[in-house]
């Protein structure tokens, strides 16, 4: 009977953890495609210059809000049971790194308009900084809503906030706010999601807070504090180098790319985090569970994120050029590189996340110290060899190196044989790049290849009309996998909608 109730317990965690993927999913390709529409008027809208100095201002929020979060998330899905006498603490911590975290910004500010050189970050940076404990209100929260693993509102609110941050920019933009387009709204969308959090999942702030618990937060934090800074620390690098040796608007032009080329990996790669995160918590009992539940999120993401970076890649060209002339052409390199090597980060957010449900903190920044003198080295070389496109290659060979390595080696520590971890990144590859080299082909032929136009639509056509044909043929199994998910997802909304027709 007991085992009986494990396997039920079991299954509801699964069904559970693949409707959160789905949901998460279908909020992801909504916010692609919100994001990409925002992308295009955007660049009408603003000058490389701009996307420059946003991004510059990014270097130092990025890292003041990895500061900020300090890891207590992490150590509070750890205790999922009992969360109600940590939320206090919890709350306080976060609350007052918050307030830290925007003095430091305020500091830091001045310095950094004089380290790049650009007057102008003062302002953008205060204007980023205000943001920064208001944030933290979400924190504890956004915890209990991922542990009870409402996904369907995780879902609609992430879709929302996409949705209200790009139309906020985009109007700021059409009155003239420049670069400031991208920071007033973050505000006050901090706002917007702490009073829906908080409305959603009280925290109980008002209990007594006892010494023992701010010190195991406090010191179960540091390890995840200290690998999230380096992570962002990396995150940044590439626009750290390139603010000391290039102009504002090569910057704004590797911006652009980056953006562009990086939604879908980081949009789906976080997505998938949300879920699985709590949801391996909870198979810490069941180590080979959890390590085949990690396999196949892996499998998954794989063959949804790779053909559609590679569909990105062959896409820049005709694309850009079509909408934008050659206005944004020279970033068009920028975005091909970025596009066919970022793919390969996507399998180390879960193993990353593997790491954590099973509390290995320390191996986690382990890998972190490793990686940051490694990226750092890698794109300050670039940045000499050849500016901005050298960047983007060393940027684009770390991913597609040490990454996999980092996966390859956490999963040989659980048991999974190496063939098992090369085919998540073997096979992706080698399917895409077949079905998108098609696609690029085509758009080549005699009477597509003088228009624009007609090269995007055979690039799409082919490329994505291949792909899913090869993985038939090659990965069966993958494929089924790929179908029986989205087939799920589909009747259930057809069913919703039943419903509400009936309803009606």
């Amino acid at each position: 009977m007991a085992a009986e109730g494990q396997g039920a317990r079991a299954g509801g965690l699964g069904r559970a953890a693949t409707s959160g993927v789905l949901w998460l999913m279908v909020q992801s390709l909504a916010a692609r495609g919100i994001g990409f529409v925002s992308q295009l008027a955007l660049a009408w809208l603003l000058t490389p210059a701009d996307f420059g100095v946003i991004g510059l201002a990014y270097t130092v929020f990025g890292i003041a809000n990895a500061l900020v979060s300090f890891g207590v998330d992490d150590v509070l899905l750890q205790r999922q049971k009992v969360m109600t006498l940590w939320s206090a603490p919890a709350f306080w911590v976060c609350l007052s790194l918050g307030l830290l975290g925007m003095v430091g910004m305020l500091v830091a500010a001045p310095f950094a308009a004089s380290w790049y050189h650009s007057p102008e970050l003062v302002g953008l940076i205060a204007a980023l900084a205000i943001a920064t404990p208001i944030k933290t209100l979400a924190t504890v929260p956004s915890v209990r809503i991922r542990a009870d693993m409402d996904f369907r509102f995780l879902a609609a609110y992430n879709t929302f906030e996409i949705m209200a941050l790009q139309l906020g920019t985009i109007l700021l933009a059409w009155l003239g706010c420049g670069a400031y387009s991208f920071a007033i709204p973050i505000p006050v969308l901090a706002v917007i999601k702490a009073a829906l959090f908080w409305w959603k999942a009280p925290p109980r702030i008002g209990r007594a807070i006892r010494k023992v618990q701010l010190q195991y937060i406090l010191g179960s934090s540091s390890t995840v504090f200290a690998t999230r800074t380096i992570i962002e620390i990396v995150n940044q690098g590439d626009y750290i180098v390139l603010g000391l040796i290039a102009s504002h608007s090569v910057v704004g032009l590797y911006f652009f790319a980056f953006r562009f080329s990086a939604q879908p990996v980081r949009m789906l790669a976080g997505n998938f985090i949300n879920v699985l995160l709590p949801a391996f918590a909870q198979l810490r009992s069941d180590p080979h569970r959890q390590t085949e539940a990690a396999l196949k999120a892996c499998r998954l993401l794989a063959y949804i994120v790779v053909p559609f970076c590679f569909l990105q890649a062959v896409l820049a060209g005709p694309g850009l050029h079509f909408l934008f002339g050659e206005r944004w052409m020279r970033a068009v390199p920028f975005v091909q590189i970025l596009s066919l090597g970022l793919p390969f980060d996507a399998v180390s957010w879960i193993t990353g996340s593997l790491l954590s449900a099973r509390r290995e903190f320390r191996l986690g920044l382990m890998f972190a110290v490793i990686s940051a003198p490694l990226f750092f080295g890698l794109a300050i070389a670039g940045g000499l060899a050849d500016s901005a496109l050298g960047v983007a290659m060393a940027v684009a060979f770390y991913y597609f190196t040490y990454p996999p390595l980092c996966s390859l080696l956490i999963l040989r520590r659980c048991g999974v044989p190496v063939g098992r971890v090369m085919e998540l990144y073997v096979m992706p590859f080698v399917i895409s790049a077949v079905a998108m080299g098609l696609g690029y082909a085509s758009s080549l032929l005699p009477g597509v290849r003088a228009h624009d136009l007609s090269r995007v639509i055979a690039i799409g056509t082919v490329g994505t009309g291949l792909y899913p044909v090869l993985l038939f043929m090659l990965r069966r199994d993958v494929f089924d996998q790929l179908a029986g998910r989205f087939g799920g997802m589909l009747g259930k909304f057809r069913r919703v909608k039943g419903g509400v027709a009936q309803a009606a």
